[in-house]
């Protein structure tokens, strides 16, 4: 098959699945059909600049014990269900990655009865992976709350990332929308996760060799937020986000924008703007890359972040006695808070103007700089660069407006494989 496109290489990595002799299986027939949530796809990340990896992202089981009023996975949902065995899940992968459609795995599941039965399976294929075929690559897998300390510590060290669905930033705002998890379970397990993966990183800082069959969540540590299913607030997101940084051993949380799913409890709620996802990401990223503290960032009164304009830009308009920022003499620290100057462009400003004559837009342009968004924040030996620090485009309705907005329900919701 020469250059398959994505159906067909899912229905070739499907095949795969089973033994010819017993054919596809009944729990393997509707994996085709949207209600029964494919259980694979394919993810081209960028986890660092110039760096490109694929993921193929496997759902292990969309069969589930709970019953979340938002989950497209909830108990009562009719629906198809699918179940791959640890053997086929192995299988698929391994058949994905020997053809060069992979470079590492995702792997997440609903909760079919306990959650120490589904640890158990989810341990099974990382210690195929790793100790009878020897992958030694990028392995990120969904913990599941309420499993033995023994599975814990057995699937971290086994795993290259291992991330945990908090889905709210407090137990109050979890019950209202998945009574049958508990938040302090949910922060129990990071807790002890997050020791892990801190030891790890402290041992390998101080000698340990690197073993890739056992990497022991050295990547980091995520966990994911559903937006906009309860009433709280940017703020209060962000705010559980940075206590729970606080500790080390977190790479970056995940953010997924409510979507009203089909034959739920909450299908008449309208969805969450993308946009609100968006500005949570960013907000983040100034956070924990661009040395911004929890009470800088910009709320509006309701304590969610404004939507027309990015977190950044918000912080600069806000604080209009630290601008224009000369680029001759600007620390680091001052370059990347200017909007338009990510840490990159800011570390090669510092640099080559030492010996580099930076003449204007055009040459910090080459840089990495967003002129469009920068210009108007900065002088060069003295002359601004751009009079207008920013604009903003007319619109009958402001982003966060929903009049007008067409209420779409959905089969899926884009935060199922995060």
């Amino acid at each position: 098959m020469k250059n398959p496109d994505l159906e067909q290489k899912i229905d070739l990595l499907m095949a795969l699945a089973s033994d010819d002799r017993e054919g596809i299986p009944p729990r393997l027939r509707h994996t085709r059909e949207v209600g029964a949530l494919r259980p694979l796809s394919i993810r081209n990340l960028r986890p660092a600049p110039g760096m490109r990896m694929s993921l193929l992202r496997i759902l292990m089981t969309n069969a589930c014990s709970y019953n979340c009023h938002y989950c497209p996975m909830r108990r009562d949902r009719p629906m198809p269900r699918t179940l791959l065995k640890p053997e086929e899940l192995v299988r698929i992968f391994l058949g994905a990655h020997q053809r060069g459609w992979c470079q590492g795995l995702f792997i997440t599941t609903g909760i079919p009865g306990r959650p120490v039965k589904v640890m158990d399976d989810l341990i099974q294929v990382l210690e195929l992976l790793r100790e009878r075929h020897g992958f030694a690559g990028y392995v990120h897998v969904k913990l599941v709350a309420g499993s033995e300390t023994s599975q814990i510590d057995r699937l971290t060290a086994l795993a290259s990332r291992v991330s945990l669905n908090f889905e709210a930033p407090c137990g109050k705002s979890l019950a209202q929308i998945a009574p049958d998890k508990s938040f302090s379970t949910t922060l129990h397990d990071f807790e002890r996760v997050r020791s892990l993966v801190v030891r790890e990183r402290a041992e390998q800082a101080h000698g340990k060799p690197r073993d890739p069959l056992h990497p022991g969540g050295a990547s980091g540590m995520t966990m994911q937020f559903v937006v906009g299913a309860t009433p709280d607030s940017d703020r209060g997101l962000l705010d559980t986000v940075s206590r729970l940084k606080a500790g080390g051993g977190v790479h970056h949380p995940q953010f997924s924008a409510f979507r009203p799913i089909s034959d739920t409890p909450m299908e008449g709620v309208p969805a969450t703007p993308a946009l609100r996802e968006h500005r949570l990401y960013q907000a983040a990223h100034l956070l924990g890359s661009y040395g911004f503290a929890p009470d800088e960032v910009v709320y509006q009164p309701d304590g969610n972040l404004p939507l027309a304009i990015d977190p950044k830009s918000a912080w600069a308009l806000a604080h209009p006695e630290l601008f224009p920022v000369e680029v001759q003499n600007a620390s680091y620290e001052q370059l990347v808070r200017v909007p338009g100057i990510g840490p990159v462009a800011a570390r090669r400003v510092a640099e080559q103007r030492i010996g580099v004559n930076i003449r204007g837009l055009t040459d910090l342009r080459r840089l990495g700089v967003v002129t469009t968004r920068a210009g108007g924040f900065l002088t060069l030996r003295g002359r601004r660069l751009q009079t207008t620090r920013w604009t903003e485009q007319l619109g009958f309705w402001a982003p966060e407006d929903e009049a007008g907005m067409y209420h779409g329900v959905y089969q899926v919701s884009p935060g199922t494989f995060r």
